[in-house]
């Protein structure tokens, strides 16, 4: 496994507060990782974990020594197909993209470095968010699929953003008048 620690990434489709499972029915801890494609700290980071894969031999042996197998687990936002990349292109325009996963809960910190309790991991590290995460890149070869997965190992909240995907409601949606009006419904 190789070890990628990324700059400042936007997290989407995040699943970090408790485990849920997939379509086998295996619970993982989850999110999608928007990277920037001016990033080239964590590009380059991606690169170097890859090239470090092609080097070992327990990684080779799982695509029968095919190293060309190994390749930077990114998809991009500009050209991917996925229904969601199509219905977002606002957020996923000028990014590549990664799913990370874990079976095991990824250590969670706030902005201060402050390791947040499962309670508040869903208030506080939701889709839209900025973050730093810490990855570990593997090898796998399982049903006929080879390639590279992306393990989740943690992650730092960063900074907020406008939330991905979902209702927004502020204050300001409600009416005013309906608090005094209120006294001829009794």
């Amino acid at each position: 496994m190789s070890k990628v620690k990324t700059r400042l990434v936007r997290l989407s489709y995040v699943t970090l507060a408790e485990a849920e499972p997939d379509m086998q029915g295996n619970k993982f801890y989850s999110t999608q990782i928007l990277i920037d494609k001016n990033d080239k700290e964590t590009v380059k980071a991606f690169q170097d974990a890859v090239e470090e894969l092609k080097r070992d031999p327990k990684a080779l042996a799982k695509v029968n020594n095919n190293a060309k197998a190994i390749t930077v687990p990114f998809r991009d936002g500009d050209t991917d197909t996925a229904d969601y990349v199509a219905n977002a292109p606002d957020v996923y325009a000028g990014k590549y993209f990664v799913n990370a996963k874990n079976s095991k809960r990824p250590q969670i910190l706030g902005v201060n470095k402050e390791v947040l309790e499962p309670f508040e991991v869903e208030d506080e590290v939701y889709s839209g968010c900025y973050a730093q995460c810490i990855l570990g890149l593997y090898v796998y070869n399982s049903n006929g699929n080879k390639g590279v997965g992306v393990g989740l190992n943690g992650v730092r909240k960063v900074k907020d953003g406008d939330r991905l995907g979902g209702v927004t409601v502020s204050a300001d949606d409600f009416d005013d008048d309906l608090v005094e009006d209120n006294d001829d419904i009794l």
